[in-house]
């Protein structure tokens, strides 16, 4: 082998070298190239993402006053407590607006709601009496007690549900018509007088002691605080 055939073996050998040194330094580059490209995609994503987050939280910033009163309203509907001598005086004052007698409340023990797994609910039977119209007028004025619409003389809102409305003739005769007017010296109805018997539920959050209060029958004779 001549000394030019050794020195091209040479050349060709150092560049093979070069190649294969060439091809070990570029694998893990491309494959680190590779992975900052996914690295970068991920931060893409998770940019857009946070940057979408920032924009409902903004959203929220902007009804942050609605957002604040809606919860006040709830807590204000949905007490922790069965808080029923405000829900009695709700009453008391719908009726007095009404022109109604307010006969008796009656609250039975909170139990689970069917209505809500997180309330409980106090089935209540109301009692009053006066005038058609009288009564009628009390079912809208409780309807608005209800929807949180009648605050009027510091009445706050209580979620409610009207169950059921029976209206009878005063005296419990079930007629319709008036009971007939005595001759004695006692008193007695008007004969235009009827009474109403009203089934409802109020609610309250669950969280307290519900179903630790007793029921009973709560009279208008005196001011409930």
């Amino acid at each position: 082998m001549t000394r030019s055939q050794e020195r091209l073996l040479a050349v060709a050998a150092t560049a093979l070298v070069l190649v294969a040194a060439g091809l070990l330094l570029v694998r893990p580059m491309r494959q680190a190239a590779s992975v900052a490209r996914g690295d970068e995609r991920a931060a893409i994503r998770e940019s857009q993402s946070l940057q979408d987050q920032i924009r409902a939280l903004q959203a929220l910033k902007a009804n942050e006053a609605r957002l604040r009163a809606e919860a006040a309203k709830a807590v204000t509907e949905f007490p922790a407590t069965p808080a029923l001598p405000g829900m009695v005086n709700a009453l008391q004052d719908l009726a007095d607006k009404a022109g109604v007698q307010l006969g008796s409340v009656s609250p039975s023990a909170p139990k689970p709601s069917t209505v809500h797994p997180q309330l409980a609910e106090i089935t209540t039977q109301v009692t009053v009496t006066g005038g058609y119209f009288e009564i009628q007028d009390f079912l809208s004025r409780l309807e608005d007690l209800i929807k949180g619409a009648d605050t009027t003389g510091g009445v706050s809102p209580r979620s409610l549900l009207v169950n059921s409305v029976s209206i009878s003739a005063s005296g419990g005769n079930g007629s319709g018509t008036a009971a007939p007017a005595t001759t004695t010296g006692s008193a007695s109805a008007p004969p235009d007088e009827l009474s109403a018997a009203i089934s409802l539920s109020a609610f309250q959050a669950t969280g307290s002691a519900a179903g630790s209060t007793a029921g009973g029958t709560v009279t208008t004779g005196t001011q409930v605080r």
